[in-house]
C-alpha cells in the first residue's frame, strides 16, 4: 500500500472521530436544554381524621392528625395548622356527621361541650335525657361522675293497712337499674379523677318508658342515685318499677273508718256503728 492511500485512510478516520465527537456534544446539549426545574409549592397542613368515626361518638386528641394539603385545594371550612386552633381544642367533641379516615375535619361536623346541640349529639339513638334533682346525700357523696352507671331509687311515705288499723310507712323502690349518667349539672366530662362532682342535677340517659317512670318518681318522693361498680355496668338500663303514684284507700275502707269504731271491753273487741253525717 502506498503512502498516499494510507494518508487518505488516516484522514477519513480522523474525520469520522471528529464527526462523532460533535454529534455527541450536540445531543448532550439538547438533553440539558430539555431539563426544566419544577419549583415545589409549599403545602399547608389541615386537621384530618385518623380513623373512621360515627355520629354521636366522642373523640380524643389521638383521633386527629395534621395532613399536608395543596394550598389551591383549601376549602374555607378546613382547620389549618398554626392559624389559631390546635388539636387539643377539639378533644372531647362529639361527632355530628360521619367522618372517614383521612377526611378533613370541619367545625360543622363536631359539637363541643357547651355548644347548642351537644347533649342531643351525645345521646344514643332512641334514648332520652332526663334531669333529676340530687344532693351530696342522694348522689353517693358527690362521687358519681359523667359516664358512671347508677340505679335510680325513690323513697316516699305511703298509707298502709294492718291489724292495728291504718298507718303510714316509708318505702324505697328501685325504678331503673344501670342508667348512664350523661352530666352532673353542666359537667359532661369525668377527666378530673381527683375531684368529686357535688351538683344539684344529674342528667340520665333513659328509654322513653324509663323517662316517664322516673318523672313520676320525682313527683312522688325523693330520688337517690346508687353508684354501680365498674364491673357491673354493662348492658342497657332496665326498668324495674313503673313508679306509679300510690293508690288512694278504697271507698269501703274509708267508709269503715267513718261509720264504725272498734271498742275493746275486757279483752274482747267489739265493732260499734257510728251515726252517719246525713
Amino acid at each position: 500500500m502506498n503512502a498516499v492511500r494510507i494518508a487518505i485512510l488516516a484522514a477519513a478516520a480522523l474525520a469520522a472521530v471528529a464527526v462523532a465527537f460533535f454529534v455527541r456534544q450536540a445531543m448532550s446539549s439538547n438533553e440539558v436544554a430539555q431539563v426544566v426545574e419544577v419549583e415545589e409549592r409549599p403545602a399547608v397542613r389541615i386537621l384530618a381524621a385518623r380513623r373512621d368515626v360515627e355520629i354521636g361518638e366522642r373523640i380524643s386528641a389521638a383521633d386527629f392528625y395534621w395532613q399536608a394539603w395543596p394550598d389551591e385545594a383549601l376549602a374555607p371550612g378546613y382547620i389549618v395548622e398554626n392559624r389559631g386552633q390546635t388539636i387539643a381544642d377539639f378533644a372531647g367533641s362529639v361527632v355530628r356527621a360521619p367522618i372517614s379516615q383521612g377526611e378533613p375535619i370541619t367545625g360543622r361536623r363536631l359539637v363541643q361541650p357547651g355548644d347548642a346541640g351537644f347533649m342531643a349529639a351525645v345521646l344514643t339513638p332512641g334514648m332520652r335525657a332526663v334531669a333529676v334533682p340530687i344532693s351530696a346525700e342522694t348522689g353517693a357523696g358527690g362521687f358519681i361522675l359523667p359516664n358512671d352507671r347508677v340505679d335510680v331509687i325513690v323513697s316516699f311515705e305511703e298509707e298502709t293497712e294492718g291489724r292495728r288499723g291504718a298507718g303510714r310507712a316509708f318505702v324505697a323502690r328501685t325504678i331503673v337499674e344501670n342508667a348512664r349518667v350523661l352530666a352532673i349539672d353542666q359537667s359532661f366530662s369525668s377527666e378530673a379523677d381527683d375531684e368529686v362532682a357535688v351538683g344539684e342535677t344529674a342528667t340520665l340517659e333513659l328509654t322513653p318508658d324509663q323517662a316517664r317512670a322516673v318523672s313520676v318518681a320525682v313527683a312522688r318522693g325523693e330520688i337517690a342515685l346508687v353508684l354501680r361498680s365498674l364491673t357491673d355496668n354493662s348492658g342497657a338500663p332496665v326498668l324495674v318499677s313503673g313508679g306509679e303514684l300510690p293508690e288512694a284507700p278504697s271507698q269501703s275502707f274509708q267508709e269503715r273508718r267513718s261509720s264504725s269504731v272498734t271498742l275493746i271491753r275486757y279483752g274482747r273487741a267489739q265493732q260499734v256503728a257510728l251515726g252517719g253525717d246525713e
